[in-house]
């Protein structure tokens, strides 16, 4: 497999893991400050958007799968992998600052 694809590939799927509680944690917190409010709204949230969010990214690493053979999509494709690796920072970053920030 092309490394810009398999790259791609891995971080949109650390995204579909990670990204889902983070959404859902950013959408709780704008809502409410009561701590057991929170995690309870934490799990259902996580799965619904989870529900969405890992669907999605299936069917794009399914497409990038089949079309891995293609230098044009391995060419175009850096910029979606770096997106997305961005995105995980992003989200660790805001999960280290929640677990430090706020004691």
């Amino acid at each position: 497999m092309q490394p810009n694809i398999a790259k791609t590939i891995f971080y949109s799927l650390l995204f579909a893991m990670g990204g889902a509680p983070t959404i859902a944690m950013l959408i709780i917190r704008a809502q409410t400050s009561d701590p057991q409010l929170i995690y309870q709204a934490l799990i259902g949230l996580s799965v619904v958007i989870a529900c969405i969010l890992v669907p999605i990214i299936l069917i794009q690493n399914t497409l990038l799968i089949i079309k891995r053979n293609n230098i044009n999509v391995e060419n175009h494709i850096a910029t979606v992998g770096h997106f997305y690796l961005a995105l995980n920072i992003l989200c660790l970053i805001y999960w280290l600052g929640i677990q430090f920030l706020n004691k």
